[in-house]
């Protein structure tokens, strides 16, 4: 096997320089249309790779013919775009250095320019080129600068975009080469600079929604890409044109406002309290509409670091919608809102929450920010965490038809929530969200009786139904911590039974699949609650689980499988003898059978791999070391599914043999990359542990599994094996060639062989296991496999061999491309 990688690059390099000859003179052949644009793509991708180490001069003076082909096809009039493209992005690549700038050709006829991909590509090319001085000064000499300019209000977006991100790195660039006065302002900054900002600067005051859009976006890429002093010259102009834009009615480009203001805040000078960014801010958040200021609310709630009256501030103009929700329920519960002073104009939020559109959107909003900075801890502690609770109880009491309004704006409000899975799913998403804050009976109480009911109602969709599940579990894990509330929460769970066993028969399988995976999860978070093993086993629910592993949906069989594994556990489950039940509980050696069936028999992988997954937990837990034949089943699983066509299905059973590795051996975590592993001194335990694992036939399955044609499952044993190896060979490695996987398929097949003749012994087996292992080149077998599948195939000299084969019919195709 070729053990110098690098070696066999160069090589490859070499043949494709070899081709390189014929492919330009066939892209050069007008007669010849590349139809496929990925060739152009890969095309670009080889040389980019290639410039990396070779100097553009270098591979342009030992390949003229690329040259060649750019200066004709630069040069023609009426070429394919495609060709015209790849061959401007191609220049800019080589420009990039002074070395290749020679070679700059940036001209265009009208015909070819109307092409927005062309127009892109030329803009592709110059943001590739623009690395140096001599680069920077063609812009200037050449009028190159104003088109660039022209193009940031190209009719294409992609254009526009293009030349966005082009016009910030010329900007940046430019004073980077060019230098500026220290303290100075952007009268102070190169021509080039100070032209760029007049010109974005006069889009940025023109009313047109449109160029304030295009001259927003670039001020914020040249901010998220300037350094610390560069900021401080723009920002005090910018935050100028920030305030004009602030005062204009109706405010133009308020999204990419946002973007800019939060590109801002990653310099530190400008975090300080007393910065004026911060005024800016709190202006926006004033003015902007609320859809707007929602948003760049809650892009400053997720800074590290922002004064505490502007994070206040933020998460008032996120919790506003929430606060009229609660005054519009106030004639229900009595409640009034929590903000003492909306930063928002509350005429315009109610005017928003009036119309079923703008209100269903506005609220949503609300509800995800409001998950999302819980979740991440965002919001200041003087948010009254139980009266936001309460709103959002009433809003998914309103969408439920749980609660109703008496006042005309009441009743407008609740016709258009009721109902809507849009509003109910990010309801609920929140309220879960939400059990992180302070845990208080009454709040726990009103949270259990409203998920209640949307559990219990049969109107809920399945995936509100999902979200309830979720959102129900996560203020179970809340409560658990303490007694008191832990009360409470078995008291939901016991008036949770019957809704349980009824979703398990539903007739929607998305239903019963959401079902078992809540038990699942709910008997993993509290297992350690004694009662609610009891519960579960007297409520039946686990006879059903047991049932579902026949259900006719694949989904449903997977998530059975894995119910069954985790609960079995904690409650008894009690098989039924014709009309009665049976006496003695399952355990899970019973449950064996009904497994190995599903891994053996089922058509679908899901619930195969589920089977595998349950039998790993199991051996990791030390749940299978008093079944009668636990090495039987060992054996047998692997067996089964080595031959499985599902190769998920064998990286699962990997995991099983990487469990049984561990603890054979007395290894350290199992389950865990890298593997960490501490072998027994004794060299007999040691040949004992060898002897476990042949007799379970685990090195014959990792070897095999080496050798298969999916390479997550050759990957997976070769981590496995390499760490192995490293600790039964101690080092010992052959000396002569190191092999790769023909070899180790012979190697088997002839072990086979001998097997099955009824050679050899026990002991020899076992020496053969090690002979194998320090044959085995793991280290050069990971690194092919680490690669993707397309490596082998999608490599340059592929790339060129096919080019050639499809459109290289002889002589008449060999076209002075010079």
């Amino acid at each position: 096997m070729e053990r110098d990688p690098g070696l066999r690059e160069r090589h490859m390099d070499a043949q494709c320089f070899q081709l390189l000859p014929d492919v330009c003179g066939i892209l050069a052949d007008s007669r010849q249309l590349m139809t496929d644009d990925s060739v152009y793509e890969k095309l670009l991708d080889w040389f980019k790779s290639l410039l990396m180490t070779v100097p553009p001069e270098m591979l342009l003076d030992e390949n003229q013919c690329v040259a060649g082909l750019l200066q004709q096809v630069l040069r023609v009039g009426e070429t394919d775009p495609s060709l015209l493209a790849f061959s401007m992005r191609l220049v800019g690549m080589l420009a990039a250095q002074e070395g290749g700038f020679k070679y700059l050709l940036y001209s265009h006829t009208n015909s070819t320019w109307k092409d927005a991909s062309v127009r892109r590509a030329w803009i592709q090319g110059l943001l590739s080129m623009v690395q140096h001085r001599e680069a920077v000064q063609l812009l200037h000499t050449a009028g190159v600068l104003e088109l660039m300019l022209d193009l940031l209000m190209d009719s294409s977006l992609f254009v526009a975009h293009a030349a966005n991100d082009l016009v910030a790195h010329v900007f940046i660039t430019c004073v980077k080469l060019e230098g500026h006065l220290d303290g100075g302002s952007v009268s102070n900054l190169p021509d080039m600079a100070q032209t760029i900002f007049r010109r974005l600067e006069k889009l940025l005051t023109s009313g047109n929604s449109q160029l304030v859009n295009q001259s927003l976006r670039s001020l914020t890429a040249i901010f998220r890409d300037c350094t610390d002093s560069l900021a401080e010259i723009l920002w005090p102009r910018t935050a100028e044109l920030i305030v004009s834009l602030l005062d204009q009615k109706p405010i133009h480009a308020a999204p990419h406002l946002e973007g800019l203001l939060l590109a801002v805040t990653r310099f530190p000078d400008f975090c300080n309290a007393d910065c004026d960014l911060w005024i800016v801010m709190k202006r926006a958040l004033n003015i902007l509409n609320p859809f707007h200021a929602g948003s760049l609310a809650f892009g400053i709630l997720r800074l590290k670091q922002c004064p505490q009256d502007v994070g206040l501030q933020a998460a008032c103009v996120i919790l506003h919608p929430l606060d009229c929700v609660l005054r519009i329920s106030s004639e229900n519960t009595g409640q009034r809102g929590f903000l003492d002073e909306p930063v928002s104009d509350p005429v315009i939020v109610r005017n928003l929450l009036s119309t079923k559109s703008s209100c269903v959107s506005l609220l949503c909003q609300s509800l995800s920010h409001l998950m999302e900075l819980c979740e991440r801890d965002g919001f200041p502690m003087q948010i009254p965490h139980a009266s936001v609770l309460c709103s959002v109880v009433s809003v998914l009491q309103f969408s439920i038809g749980q609660a109703a309004c008496s006042s005309s704006t009441g009743s407008h409000f609740c016709r258009f929530l009721i109902g809507s899975l849009r509003v109910q799913r990010s309801a609920l998403d929140a309220i879960g969200a939400l059990s992180c804050w302070p845990l208080r009976a009454d709040i726990l109480a009103k949270t259990y009786n409203v998920l209640t009911a949307y559990l219990e109602s049969p109107e809920t969709d399945p995936t509100v139904l999902k979200k309830a599940f979720q959102a129900s579990l996560k203020w179970l894990q809340a409560s658990r911590t303490s007694d008191e509330h832990w009360e409470q929460s078995n008291s939901f769970l016991q008036a949770l039974c019957p809704v349980l066993m009824k979703r398990c028969c539903s007739p929607t399988w998305e239903v019963r699949d959401s079902t078992l995976e809540f038990v699942t999860h709910v008997a993993e978070a509290v297992k350690d609650q004694g009662e609610f093993g009891e519960l579960l086993s007297s409520s039946g629910i686990p006879k059903l689980v047991l049932d579902l592993l026949k259900d006719p949906e694949s989904y449903v069989r997977a998530s059975a499988v894995i119910c069954i594994g985790h609960i079995i556990g904690i409650a008894p489950i009690y098989k039924t003898v014709g009309n009665s039940i049976s006496a003695e509980p399952l355990k899970r050696e019973d449950l064996v059978l009904n497994l190995m069936d599903i891994l053996c028999q089922d058509t679908e992988g899901f619930p195969r791999r589920a089977v595998v997954r349950v039998f790993t937990d199991w051996l990791r837990k030390g749940d299978m070391q008093n079944f009668h034949d636990a090495e039987n089943l060992l054996s047998r699983i692997l067996e089964v599914t080595l031959s499985d066509l599902d190769w998920e299905v064998k990286v699962n059973a990997l995991d099983l043999a990487d469990v049984f590795i561990c603890k054979t051996f007395a290894l350290g975590t199992a389950y865990s990359l890298p593997y960490t592993i501490g072998l027994p001194d004794s060299k007999s335990s040691i040949t004992d542990a060898l002897l476990q694992c042949k007799q379970i036939g685990l090195f014959q399955f990792l070897l095999s599994c080496l050798c298969d044609c999916d390479r997550p499952v050759a990957l997976k044993a070769c981590d496995i094996l390499l760490c192995v190896k490293t600790e039964l060979c101690e080092g010992n490695s052959c000396t002569a060639e190191l092999y790769g996987r023909d070899w180790l398929e012979q190697a088997l097949k002839d072990q086979r062989i001998t097997a099955e003749a009824g050679n050899g012994n026990v002991q020899h087996d076992t020496s053969w296991v090690l002979d194998v292992l320090k044959k085995i080149d793991f280290d050069n077998l990971k690194c092919s496999l680490s690669k993707s599948s397309d490596y082998l195939h999608e490599t340059p000299l592929s790339l060129l061999q096919d080019i050639k084969a499809t459109f290289w019919g002889g002589e008449e195709h060999d076209a002075d491309c010079y």
